[in-house]
């Protein structure tokens, strides 16, 4: 693998996540070619010459801007999928075919759970790109406050020391410091299902509770994450890393996370379909959650929190009787049981 300033990264979805990504980057002087879908995002950039969220930033000269998904793919020595989670696997089948260097690295950047197989990111590459190496990228990492050059640190999970070395090198920044982790099943799990309970999280702030029903929220939520995980295959103590607790806490208390955002539009008695169209983007909890239940159900776990979320999105319940119903359940005998 070439040296980090001569590599090549393609990163695939001009959103959020992976304008800061491609801003992050390239402010390194690593040389990304930034992939959108949609035309009429590639005409607003190109017109604004600046990536449109988290923030408005001006390209700089190592941004090159484009629609065209196999010169994205063949040009690249590292793939970022930065995609939402609906659109990963459809993006992977179309790739697979592509002139894909076999030492290429690829790298997911997206956090969820495709619903109707509950297959995530890397079972995916596994399944279309298994010549490649792959890791994932996952912790508290608001898009906004990563472009603000606060301290931030976030997690490559992957089972090769190489490989997790190399994009650690490659994404290190003097604000933005990654951590490595082997358990690529508890990084990823614990990454898509915090989405769900960021939106307990926003409707409880919603309801106009204090920092201690959070914090109860919080740890009730982590417990729920966590029987998921271990069933999985992954470590429980993953789960006190920046991966689990930190990306948690970031997504359930941040007013910039769109979960949080979500849950909190509940609780004030607005319609999913209004808050998501005035939202503008995907926030994937709401459908993680399905996956969630399903997980919960396959394994046989408690996840009421969970289960909360989903009565409230998917059988019209109302954020209030989901409350009551929680409040009344039976105590647990043990706090921590997983």
């Amino acid at each position: 693998m070439k040296k980090e300033k001569s590599l090549i990264v393609s990163i695939l979805g001009a959103g959020s996540w992976g304008g800061t990504l491609a801003w992050l980057l390239s402010s390194k002087g690593i040389k990304v070619n930034l992939w959108t879908f949609s035309n009429e995002e590639y005409n607003a950039i190109k017109k604004s010459n600046s990536l449109l969220r988290p923030v408005k930033i001006k390209l700089n000269k190592n941004i090159r801007l484009t629609t065209d998904l196999r010169y994205t793919v063949d040009k690249g020595n590292i793939l970022i999928i930065a995609v939402p989670t609906n659109a990963f696997k459809s993006t992977i089948q179309e790739i697979k075919n592509y002139k894909i260097k076999k030492d290429s690295v690829i790298l997911s950047a997206t956090k969820g759970i495709t619903t109707n197989e509950n297959l995530r990111p890397s079972q995916i590459l596994k399944k279309y790109l298994p010549r490649n190496p792959i890791a994932v990228l996952s912790g508290p990492n608001i898009a906004m406050d990563v472009v603000s050059k606060a301290p931030i640190i976030s997690v490559i999970g992957s089972t090769s020391v190489k490989t997790a070395t190399l994009l650690q090198k490659l994404l290190s920044s003097r604000h933005f410091r990654i951590y490595l982790n082997n358990d690529i099943n508890g990084v990823e799990i614990a990454g898509a299902l915090k989405n769900v309970i960021a939106l307990a999280a926003g409707m409880s702030d919603g309801f106009g509770f204090n920092i201690s029903t959070k914090a109860a929220l919080i740890s009730r939520g982590l417990t729920e994450i966590a029987r998921i995980v271990v069933k999985e295959g992954g470590k429980a103590k993953t789960l006190l890393g920046a991966a689990g607790i930190g990306d948690l806490i970031a997504t359930c208390c941040s007013t910039n996370s769109r979960n949080y955002r979500v849950g909190f539009s509940l609780a004030k008695g607005k319609k999913l379909k209004d808050i998501l169209k005035s939202l503008g983007q995907v926030a994937e909890g709401t459908e993680t959650v399905k996956s969630m239940i399903s997980l919960a159900k396959k394994h046989k776990v408690d996840v009421p929190i969970a289960q909360g979320v989903y009565n409230i999105i998917y059988r019209n319940k109302k954020p209030e009787t989901e409350l009551k119903n929680l409040l009344e359940r039976q105590p647990a005998k043990y706090e921590i049981e997983f």
